[in-house]
């Protein structure tokens, strides 16, 4: 492993001293905003990187995971900067939504699961969401357009790409609920015929 060499000389108020002198166990930090948290926490991961703490040679990583990609993406570059500072190289940490982080668990685990279930990130769960709405916008244009406010005259592009956008929403909305739900797709598609509103329970 590298030596670390002297990063610049950090201002710090005493409970992110505090912060920075943990080395192992159980602690809270305060998540009131402007507290400094993402500052604060990319600086402690990177100086447990430099304290020899975890051994990225041997697959061992510090760990942070957060709600946001943007807040993925602060702390990346935080903790990058700082390990540079430092001499060091920008390894031995990973950073992941919590949706992400389940992701690669159901994947790591995918030998228990059906030959038959594909598990989909975000931008591929986008794509087939939106190809399908594309695709019954076309096979139900009449009643798509229904839907749309009286015109007498052609509708704009943006009318129309901003009620494709509602129908995009819209049909991630009731797949979110259904999922809540555990609704089955055999069971939606069966009240749906039925004609039932709302839907049964699960």
């Amino acid at each position: 492993m590298d030596t670390p060499t002297t990063p610049p000389p950090l201002r710090l108020r005493p409970a992110q001293e505090e912060i920075l002198a943990y080395r192992a166990g159980r602690m809270a930090v305060s998540a009131v905003p402007g507290s400094g948290k993402t500052f604060t926490l990319s600086l402690l991961a990177a100086q447990l990187i430099a304290d020899g703490r975890i051994d990225p040679d041997n697959s061992q990583q510090v760990l942070i995971v957060t709600f946001l990609n943007a807040s993925v993406d602060a702390f990346r570059a935080r903790i990058r900067r700082r390990l540079l500072e430092m001499g060091l190289p920008d390894t031995g940490f990973d950073v992941r939504t919590l949706h992400s982080l389940a992701l690669e668990i159901v994947r790591w685990g995918s030998d228990l699961l059906s030959d038959d279930l594909t598990v989909l990130d975000e931008g591929q769960s986008r794509q087939f969401l939106e190809a399908a709405v594309d695709g019954w916008i076309n096979d139900n244009a009449r009643l798509w357009e229904a839907f749309l406010p009286d015109y007498s005259g052609e509708y704009s592009p943006q009318m129309i790409a901003r009620w494709r956008d509602i129908t995009a929403t819209t049909a991630a909305a009731f797949i979110r609920e259904a999922k809540n739900e555990r609704y089955r797709p055999e069971a939606i598609f069966a009240a749906i015929r039925a004609g039932q509103n709302p839907l049964p329970a699960p």
